[in-house]
């Protein structure tokens, strides 16, 4: 019998976010006989070339005034006191009108998505087995948990990254409904150890053994051999408060005799701020070029033709992030801050791991240590920082291990 994977997206192959995905569906393309991309974007036109047996279709899952007043009705539903009680004995935790209002929402959506996976299911389920693949942990990955309880002949799990795992990462310190996802969903397949673990200790799940570690990976890449002296340092972020960009430029501006450039890719709704900074901050022998959005083509090509020395991020939090394997996929060593699940890409032989929330003076320090560096040394940490790449972080070895897993579920 064929396989079919429906894949839910937040926006991909719309929009320019999620890029992380157009690697990976080349091999969820090749090992399903067709797959369908559910996107949530219903604004962006701007669409992604996906391979021939991939077919896209949007769903909206925003709830309007009146929707939310129907919501109210959850408080009915049998799942919806037994999170309550888990918020309060097992979080211990106070029942706040924040939460509550949470986890309404969220089975309500979640109700909306299994009842357009039920109508999939009766369009595909006749010819093909059915995998369902929530690319993140959130209210589409409950509406799957409650479509899996129904329906034993399909396979339903989701991926987890960063913020879609760490309580500390939501406003609330809570994310809604994990033990029903967990119980319910074959398989969560987290992006890091740290992940994995953090599942285990801070949602108290009954059943961990669920919980996979399944990295993301990106291609190889080979840069231009650049015989430039200029020495680059750069950047990949939205610029958004808990990117701490403006730390990047308060830390570059420690260095008063450090001839250097800084490019940053990425935009939000502080670049503004972030480029006033870096004018009235910056010495003159450091050079800020602010990139904004750009596409992923276009930052791996530019990493290609300039040959970078040092990529840095100083996130708040993180899962894995997607760009420090990029640049690390071009031997360019990295800074970074020890959140989330960083420490198991970035160490003292591929770069500098800070603390989680770093002085101005000790990112300024690291950024001084790898300037400094003699030739012999660069170039072992560029070897160092490719050899990891190679040995986890490698595309084509995670999907194939990943597609692999998920057709045995």
């Amino acid at each position: 019998m064929k396989q079919s994977l429906i894949l839910f997206t937040a926006e991909y192959p719309f929009g320019s976010g999620e890029t992380f995905l157009e690697t990976e569906i080349k091999f969820l393309s090749e090992g399903f006989d067709k797959v369908i991309i559910v996107s949530q974007s219903d604004r962006a036109n701007h669409s992604r070339t996906v391979p021939a047996n991939c077919e896209v279709r949007r769903i909206n899952l925003s709830i309007s005034r009146s929707q939310k007043l129907s919501a109210l009705k959850n408080v009915f539903n049998p799942i919806f006191w037994k999170e309550k009680r888990i918020i309060q004995t097992v979080y211990n935790q106070k029942f706040s009108k924040g939460i509550f209002s949470t986890m309404l929402i969220s089975l309500y959506r979640a109700k909306k998505l299994k009842k357009y996976c039920n109508k999939l299911c009766n369009e595909e389920g006749a010819t093909s087995k059915l995998v369902f693949y929530s690319y993140w942990c959130d209210d589409v990955a409950l509406g799957l948990a409650l479509l899996q309880k129904n329906h034993d002949e399909i396979t339903c799990f989701s991926r987890m990254h960063g913020w879609d795992v760490y309580f500390e990462a939501s406003s609330l310190n809570y994310l809604p409904y994990r033990h029903f996802i967990a119980e319910n969903l074959k398989a969560l397949y987290a992006i890091s150890e740290k992940g994995k673990e953090y599942t285990a200790e801070s949602w108290k799940i009954s059943n961990p053994e669920k919980v996979k570690v399944s990295r993301l990976g990106v291609s190889e890449q080979n840069p231009v051999v650049s015989n430039s002296e200029e020495f680059i340092l750069v950047s990949c972020s939205n610029v958004i408060p808990l990117k701490r960009v403006d730390l990047i430029v308060r830390s570059l501006a420690e260095l008063k005799d450090v001839p250097l450039k800084w490019v940053h890719f990425g935009d939000g709704p502080e670049l503004e701020k972030v480029k006033l900074l870096a004018l009235n901050l910056l010495p003159e022998k450091i050079v800020a070029d602010f990139k904004g959005r750009v596409g992923n083509k276009e930052i791996l090509e530019w990493y290609a033709e300039n040959n970078p020395n040092l990529f840095i991020n100083v996130s708040t939090t993180e899962g894995i992030p997607v760009s420090i394997m990029e640049a690390m996929s071009f031997g360019i060593p990295v800074i970074a801050t020890n959140v989330g699940g960083t420490s198991e890409i970035v160490n003292e032989v591929n770069g500098v791991l800070l603390k989680p929330n770093p002085s101005i003076q000790e990112v300024s320090d690291a950024v001084h240590f790898f300037v400094n560096l003699n030739e012999e040394n660069k170039s072992k940490f560029r070897l160092a920082t490719k050899s990891k790449w190679e040995s986890d972080f490698n595309a084509e070895n995670n999907y194939k291990t990943f597609c692999a897993s998920i057709q045995a579920l």
